[in-house]
Parts: C-alpha cells; sequence; structure tokens
C-alpha cells in the first residue's frame, strides 16, 4: 500500500466511503473529509454516477486521496483507474486486478475472509487486504485467530455495516489497519443535507473518538 494512504489510514483508523451522493455534492463532501482530518475517500462503484464522482473528485479535490471501492473486474478497473482513482477495494479477491493495479502503482485491497484468500494475497505481497463483513464474519475473535496463527503479519481494513459507534471495538484488534464506513457522511443526515460543515464536524468526532479509544489502551 501506498505510504501515504497507509500512514492517514493507520493515524486515523477510518476510511470513509461515500456512497450515491448526488452529482454537485461528491466533490465539496470529500473536501469536508479533508478538512476535518481525513483526506481519503473510497467512492463505491454503483453506477455511472459512481464514475463521475470519482473522477470529479480526483479533478477538483486532489488534496483527497480518491479510491474506487466495490471493484469486480479488471475491466472497471482500469476504467476507474483512468478516472483517477489511486487505490482499489474489491469485495473478493481477483488476482486480473491485483496484478494490474500492482503493475500501476496502485494501492489494491482485495477482500479476503478465509486462509486460501490470505495465502493469495501474501503471494502477491500484499500484507493489507479488506474484511468484509467483519461481524458477521466472526469480528475481532476471527481475525484473532489468524493473526494468532499463521498470518500475524496480515492488517485488515474492516467493513460491513459499521456506524460512528460499532467501529470502535473493532479498532481494539492489534492489527486492525482502519475500518471502513459512511457514518461521516450518515450521521445527522450530512450529505443528504449537504451540510458539508457537518461532514466536517463528523469526522473530526469520529478521528477523536479513535483517539480517546486509543489513549486509554
Amino acid at each position: 500500500m501506498e505510504k501515504t494512504l497507509y500512514s492517514i489510514l493507520k493515524t486515523t483508523g477510518i476510511c470513509p466511503i461515500m456512497v450515491a451522493p448526488e452529482i454537485d455534492a461528491a466533490v465539496p463532501a470529500a473536501k469536508a473529509l479533508a478538512k476535518g482530518g481525513l483526506p481519503v475517500c473510497e467512492v463505491l462503484m454503483r453506477n455511472e454516477d459512481s464514475l463521475k464522482h470519482l473522477n470529479n473528485i480526483a479533478a477538483y479535490a486532489p488534496e483527497v486521496i480518491v479510491g474506487a471501492g466495490s471493484v469486480m473486474n479488471l475491466e472497471q478497473a482500469k476504467k476507474v483507474i483512468d478516472l483517477g482513482a489511486r487505490f482499489i477495494v474489491m469485495p473478493g479477491f481477483n488476482g486480473e486486478v491485483v496484478e494490474h493495479c500492482l503493475k500501476n502503482d496502485i494501492s489494491v485491497l482485495p477482500g479476503c475472509v478465509t486462509a486460501t484468500e490470505i495465502m493469495m494475497a501474501l503471494n502477491y505481497g500484499l500484507h493489507v487486504v479488506k474484511f468484509f463483513p467483519v461481524y458477521q464474519m466472526g469480528g475481532n475473535e476471527m481475525l484473532a485467530q489468524f493473526n494468532n496463527g499463521p498470518f500475524g503479519s496480515i492488517e485488515w481494513v474492516v467493513t460491513g455495516g459499521l456506524d460512528s459507534q460499532n467501529f470502535l471495538p473493532l479498532l481494539q484488534h492489534r492489527n486492525t489497519l482502519a475500518a471502513g464506513g459512511d457514518w461521516m457522511f450518515a450521521d445527522y443526515n450530512a450529505l443528504a443535507n449537504k451540510d458539508y460543515e457537518q461532514i466536517t464536524r463528523n469526522t473530526r468526532d469520529a478521528i477523536a473518538d479513535v483517539l480517546k479509544q486509543r489513549a486509554v489502551k
């Protein structure tokens, strides 16, 4: 994973996921994240509008490291990279996508929830993977089984139905790099209301909660 992206995720413990905003809201919402101290945004690939959001953020919010989420195949990966994606997130493992990203210096997070998938990631030299859906797949207990067993070097970006409260316990696991979700946009209907200052406040509050939790350890 690219060093700046890794450093931001490691510091904040959060990977924001943007889901289906209105066309004119994507760029100011991404800028609001950066203002709140989190200049990273994964845009979930749902439809053609998602491609526009990604491209607009890459073009008009260069301070934000923008990536594409739920990438399913090589064709889609090539398209989002051409539009400015600096990292790729997949729900599962696709070797073609991983190889293309590595050849083009694009950070890639394949979804890995089994020992076989983790071994495939390690075979490509990847040590940070996505774990989805985290609670349904066993949460911290499952992650600990992997990390205390044969996969001590693997770090996780965990996702799946996370909000401003239930993501925090997941960061108690030592190998969880970050938790991904959209609560910084969803809380107080900030994105729906195009309340960009609220997005900034939500982001700052989430980072503060992470720092408070770490201070207690």
